[in-house]
């Protein structure tokens, strides 16, 4: 069962849900308000502002009016307590019908596009250690330098370093995210950025980096930034930038 709950895409939200408790006649309470932070086809997690009787209690059963918006539409279905948490409680759906499943599982696919793609248009202010290795006219790779990230955004990198690096020299770009996943690696060119201080900013343009590569650029940017390990795997030299 929890293996079948993890089995579909779960994105943030804040769609308004009514929850009525369900007794053990099949009555429905009062409905009360809530809002979805995260939703899937599967389930969802919910909080309130208004307290709900009974309160929620792994085991105990609500109905929900799940309301959709972008598009608009409305889902009707009951609903299991499966966790409770300091912020909400966690409610896991009775099987929606076919139609109704496959027309949610559009709309959290669609979600997860939209937040993607605003999330995609910032940069993402975070520390990390970027080891630049450049590479010459004949493709050899020349004498590595590493200088610290100032932030990532979907088009590459910027840094802060104090050497000078000429404008378009192509560089093999690793980043270690410390997330027990292998380094990020790609081929970006060296543009000159805006910057302050003693040390050179540059960009590294992501080069020929096709659309998944870039994605997961980001989304592990900003899983560090939630980590807010300010200065990943960074010597003292780093850190002084």
């Amino acid at each position: 069962m929890e293996q079948e709950r993890r089995a579909f895409l779960r994105v943030e939200t804040d769609l308004t849900v009514w929850c009525a408790a369900i007794d053990a006649g099949g009555e429905r309470g009062r409905a009360v308000a809530a809002t979805a932070v995260n939703l899937s086809a599967g389930g969802a997690k919910l909080a309130t502002r208004t307290p709900l009787e009974p309160p929620p209690a792994v085991g105990l059963r609500y109905w929900l009016e799940v309301q959709f918006a972008m598009p608009r539409f409305l889902v009707f279905t009951e609903a299991e307590v499966v966790r409770l948490d300091p912020d909400g409680f966690a409610v896991h759906f009775d099987e929606l019908e076919e139609y109704t499943l496959q027309r949610v599982v559009r709309w959290v696919y669609a979600q997860d596009r939209r937040l993607f793609e605003r999330r995609a248009q910032a940069r993402i202010a975070v520390r990390l250690r970027a080891v630049c290795r450049p590479v010459t006219p004949a493709g050899e790779p020349a004498q590595e330098f590493a200088a610290p990230t100032v932030d990532i955004s979907l088009d590459g990198v910027r840094i802060r370093s104090d050497r000078l690096v000429e404008p378009g020299t192509l560089v093999d770009l690793e980043l270690d995210f410390a997330d027990g996943l292998d380094a990020f690696r790609a081929r970006a060119i060296v543009e000159p950025a805006d910057g302050g201080g003693d040390r050179i900013e540059y960009q590294l343009r992501l080069e020929e980096a096709h659309p998944a590569l870039r994605r997961m650029l980001i989304e592990r940017a900003l899983a560090a930034e939630r980590r807010d390990h300010t200065y990943i795997g960074m010597d003292e030299e780093d850190r002084r930038a």
